[in-house]
């Protein structure tokens, strides 16, 4: 494109986490294109993380979750987005449906990203320009940073989350997600009540604050958490956060503890020290906070086993230790 665009679309149709990691990217976007009206459109049940990035100008909410759209809904955001005449759209995905958003939105040029299983025999069609870049090599948000750079916007400073969150808790607790969106990522309840109990122990000076999402399984594991401590968490929120609200409670921690969720990139994004059990698997790198403030334990990946096992509580307890010390 020969003109600066003035009009941008950034199509990340994913997960908290995929969003939480493009932030990055989206800010060397918005530095270099001060004058450009900048628009994100991303899954509607994450949407509101964008209310900590004051920068972008437009968050389109599409539905994912519990059911996509379908065919005519899907001519209907097409046709929004045409009548937005965009200049650029950059796709970070390369899902199906985010491919054939990007390719009818009408933009003037449309970049997309290659995905790992190369794409339907129609994906070239869609983008005026596709860039391959390597999967599960190394963290998303570098490798959103890469995309970006490849599509004429790269950048020499140190990446960084430029995030407006609620920083004015006293860091007097640790914060504990219990859940992640499948319990194969899910430590055992008991061991859990373990390891909060030995912290309890050795630092009663912190309180324990409790959390997840407004899903019944979710709230159950919570009560059953709650149930297997010697004396109830000082807070428990049970489905009442918002996303921004979440991001203040675990950068108000002393210690975020939890699976491989949402919140640990949140506590990536606020750089708030966490400890994370996780199950091996292939894109693990993608996904693992940087930094001398996390600690990750790894399970193994066992089909034959409904949650995580394989991690020692001794190990989880002696990493939050090291982090608390």
């Amino acid at each position: 494109m020969s003109d600066a665009p003035r009009k941008v679309l950034v199509m990340e149709l994913a997960g908290l986490g995929d969003d939480v990691h493009l932030l990055p990217a989206l800010w060397v976007l918005r530095q270099q294109l001060r004058d450009a009206e900048l628009h994100v459109m991303v899954s509607a049940h994450v949407a509101d993380l964008f209310e900590l990035t004051p920068w972008v100008d437009r968050v389109w909410k599409y539905p994912r979750v519990p059911k996509r759209p379908g065919f005519f809904a899907n001519i209907g955001w097409m046709r929004k987005l045409r009548a937005e005449n965009f200049d650029l759209v950059i796709n970070t995905t390369g899902s199906d449906r985010s491919a054939l958003l990007c390719g009818f939105s009408g933009a003037r040029e449309r970049i997309g990203r290659r995905p790992p299983s190369g794409g339907r025999f129609w994906f070239d069609r869609m983008f005026d320009r596709v860039i391959d870049y390597p999967f599960w090599q190394e963290p998303m948000y570098r490798q959103k940073l890469a995309v970006f750079a490849q599509a004429g916007f790269a950048s020499s400073n140190p990446p960084t989350f430029e995030v407006k969150v609620d920083r004015t808790r006293d860091h007097d607790y640790i914060h504990v997600s219990p859940c992640a969106g499948h319990e194969r990522k899910e430590i055992p309840i008991a061991q859990l009540a373990e390891i909060c109990g030995a912290l309890r122990k050795s630092h009663p000076e912190l309180r324990l604050v409790v959390s997840c999402a407004d899903l019944p399984r979710e709230k159950a594991r919570v009560d059953a958490l709650v149930a297997a401590l010697a004396s109830p968490p000082s807070q428990v929120f049970a489905g009442s956060l918002s996303i921004p609200k979440l991001a203040s409670v675990i950068a108000g921690a002393k210690l975020h503890l939890c699976g491989d969720s949402g919140s640990l990139h949140l506590a990536f994004m606020t750089a708030t020290p966490a400890v994370a059990w996780l199950r091996q698997h292939v894109n693990l790198k993608e996904w693992m906070p940087e930094g001398p403030q996390y600690r990750m334990l790894i399970g193994p990946n066992d089909d034959n086993e409904a949650q995580l096992s394989g991690i020692d509580t001794r190990a989880l307890i002696a990493a939050a230790q090291e982090l608390l010390a």
